[in-house]
């Protein structure tokens, strides 16, 4: 909440429930209220557009709210003193902000609410009057709320509010807005060192209490967290063919690193205008806190105002209030360790210095592996071993003959093309003894053979010169990439040795950033 939105809030005109429920039980001398949302229907009804169908429906809608809403008003007509608490705690507050010249007079108890005895010791902290007596009223009839009013609106001097503001967290137990609110502000220093240190303890609790099924899933949530961090030492060139233990240990000397940077740029005095959002985060909880009403009337408030926005025809945005779920402690603490704001990244990194120093532990560990000796890769089909000095010969051996397999030899066809110049040369035999006529078609037969046969000669030659090219050029591809693996092999051994050196300094430099 802006803080002109605050101030609107504190010098609103709270008195209106309480003038509303006066005119029920008075109706006779005032019909205020009825008469205004009497005025908001025929506004509505002038405004309706669409089809007769829609807007019948609409104005059927907002009779509707009108009458339940005169029913709710009723029901409320026992709540007069509770509407002038709240409206005495406005004054209160807004005397406290400046924004009302004097405190409200005397207020009278409301019996079982605890806002009535917290209006009252906030008046006489503001008087410089001594409250513990409305205090001890107020936290005996609802602990949790007179603290959070204390410390969202400033009032409180005594660290103790803020430890019942954020009771003792449970890792299965969701936090609500108001408790998440007070924890970043005293994590950003507005509720002083005392309170950061009462919440870094409440949060320290919470994780060395975790059983081992707990503890380990902190730590993979850390360590998955390492993934989104800038990579120093970035995992490339490496084939799928690597080892995968090799290629893992890579990573996780590149998470090491990313994971030392990531600590020691983590500045632990953040300045008090970068978490100046945490502040206003909390103060904007203090009117839900306020106005929601003893148990007995706030559903009923509640619901006035979804029927008066159905009256009014708007749309009706629930605010957020201070006790609806955020979310589990653990994962909090997580997002802040690896979030933008300063004071709560600085006290959840403090708070996971353990786990962090185990994470990196670990990361550490990963990253002694052997040198692999060799690597597999398929050429050609076939599974050949690569190692730093070359392929196996064996391998290779075999990797030949499975490509000259490949391109088998056809079938000799020399007889034919022998057979064509025999017959070529018969014919040219028979062309001698026969008259001329018939000697010229022999010879004419006989040059057709012959060419047959020349073709058949330089197609056997094309084929063969064929067959030893694709040899040849699957040979090529095939050192190529026994090259190109032995080349990542010994890369990747050289990567190895680097990783294995600096990961133990990566573990030495986290532990100095987190000690800080």
């Amino acid at each position: 909440m802006s803080d002109s939105a605050f101030q609107d809030w504190l010098v609103s005109d709270s008195w209106q429930d309480y003038k509303q429920q006066r005119a029920i039980r008075e109706i006779e001398s005032s019909l205020d209220g009825q008469r205004a949302e009497s005025r908001a229907l025929r506004s509505q009804l002038s405004r309706l557009q669409g089809s007769l169908e829609q807007r019948l429906s609409r104005l059927i809608r907002s009779f509707d709210a009108f009458v339940e809403l005169s029913d709710l008003r009723a029901d409320l007509a026992g709540f007069d003193e509770a509407a002038r608490a709240r409206y005495r705690m406005r004054q209160v507050l807004a005397f406290r902000a400046g924004a009302a010249p004097a405190l409200p007079a005397t207020l009278a108890d409301v019996d079982g609410y605890w806002l009535s005895p917290a209006a009252s010791a906030l008046a006489a902290l503001s008087r410089g009057d001594d409250p513990s007596a409305d205090l001890d009223r107020a936290a005996g009839r609802d602990l949790q709320r007179t603290a959070l009013l204390l410390v969202m609106s400033g009032a409180a001097a005594d660290v103790r509010w803020v430890g019942e503001a954020l009771p003792e967290l449970a890792a299965d137990t969701q936090l609500t807005a108001a408790e998440r609110a007070v924890w970043t502000a005293a994590a950003d220093g507005h509720l002083g060192d005392t309170a950061r240190e009462l919440v870094a303890a409440r949060l320290t609790a919470l994780v060395t209490g975790l059983d081992d099924e707990r503890r380990a899933a902190l730590d993979r949530w850390l360590t998955d967290r390492t993934q989104d961090l800038p990579a120093t030492v970035p995992v490339t060139g490496l084939t799928s063919a690597s080892d995968r233990g090799a290629v893992a240990a890579l990573t996780a000397g590149s998470r090491l690193a990313a994971l030392r940077d990531w600590a020691g740029s983590t500045d632990p005095a953040a300045a008090p205008e970068e978490g100046a959002g945490s502040r206003a985060a909390l103060e904007a909880l203090l009117p839900g806190l306020v106005d929601e009403g003893s148990d007995e009337e706030s559903a009923t408030l509640r619901r006035i105002k979804e029927l008066r926005a159905v009256i009014d025809d708007r749309e009706l945005t629930p605010a957020r209030r201070w006790d609806d779920p955020v979310g589990l402690p653990l994962t909090l603490l997580v997002a802040d360790a690896f979030g933008e704001a300063p004071g709560p990244r600085a006290l959840a990194r403090r708070v996971l210095r353990d786990r962090l120093l185990a994470v990196g532990e670990a990361l550490c560990a990963e990253t002694d592996v052997p040198d692999p000796q060799e690597q597999t890769v398929v050429v050609e089909r076939q599974s050949v071993r690569v190692r730093a000095n070359g392929p196996v010969p064996a391998d290779v051996d075999g990797l030949q003959r499975a490509i000259e397999a490949r391109f088998p030899e056809g079938p000799s066809k020399a007889w034919q093309r022998y057979a064509w110049f025999a017959a070529a040369v018969l014919l040219l035999a028979a062309a001698v003894a026969v008259p001329f006529g018939f000697a010229v078609v022999l010879v004419l037969v006989a040059l057709v053979f012959a060419f047959v046969g020349v073709r058949g000669i330089f197609a056997g030659r094309m084929e063969a010169g064929g067959r030893r090219d694709s040899i040849r050029h699957a040979r090529e591809r095939a050192d190529q990439r026994m090259e190109q693996e032995r080349k990542t092999l010994v890369e990747l051994v050289r990567r190895l040795g680097e990783t294995r050196r600096k990961a133990p300094a990566d573990l030495t430099g986290l532990r100095a950033a987190l000690a800080e």
